[in-house]
C-alpha cells in the first residue's frame, strides 16, 4: 500500500510537471510577426487583384481555387465586386491563426479605373504558411449589399 501511494504521488508530481510545462510552451513560431506577415499577404492580393496585376498569383499557393458568389472563378477578376482594373480600399480585416494555416476575413471596397463605380465586397482567404511565407489557398468572395 506505502509503495502505491508513493508511486501514485511521484506520477501526480511529474504529471503536474509536464502539464505546467505545457502551458508555457513557446509558440513554434512568433506569433505577432506571423500574424503581420498573413495580413500583409492578403492587404497585397486585395490590392494587386483589384488593379488587375498579375503580381497577385505570387501570393498564390500551387492549386489556389476561387469562389465568388458560390461560383468557381478560374480568371480574373477572381474577388467578388471587383469589376475590372481599378483600386481598392480595405475597410476591415480579421486575422486567425492556428499553426501552419490562417483564416482571413477582408472587407474592401472597390472603385473602377472610371472613378463611378463603387461596389463594396467580403473575402475569406484561407492561407498556408510555407517555405516562401504564407500563401493564400482558397478564397471565398461574395458582393456586399449596397449601404447608404
Amino acid at each position: 500500500m506505502r509503495r502505491w501511494r508513493a508511486a501514485s504521488g511521484v506520477f501526480a508530481l511529474a504529471l503536474a510537471g509536464c502539464a505546467a510545462r505545457a502551458a508555457h510552451a513557446p509558440l513554434p513560431y512568433d506569433l505577432l510577426r506571423e500574424t503581420a506577415a498573413a495580413r500583409d499577404v492578403a492587404v497585397g492580393f486585395v490590392m494587386a487583384e483589384a488593379r488587375g496585376d498579375e503580381s497577385a498569383d505570387t501570393l498564390l499557393a500551387p492549386g489556389a481555387d476561387f469562389i465568388n458568389g458560390g461560383i468557381p472563378v478560374t480568371r480574373r477578376p477572381r474577388l467578388a465586386a471587383v469589376l475590372g482594373r481599378g483600386a481598392a480600399v480595405l475597410e476591415d480585416l480579421r486575422t486567425q491563426l492556428a499553426g501552419e494555416f490562417a483564416w482571413i476575413v477582408a472587407v474592401y471596397r472597390w472603385r473602377g479605373t472610371g472613378g463611378t463605380e463603387l461596389e463594396r465586397g467580403r473575402a475569406t482567404m484561407i492561407l498556408e504558411r510555407r517555405t516562401p511565407g504564407w500563401r493564400i489557398r482558397h478564397v471565398h468572395s461574395s458582393t456586399v449589399a449596397p449601404w447608404q
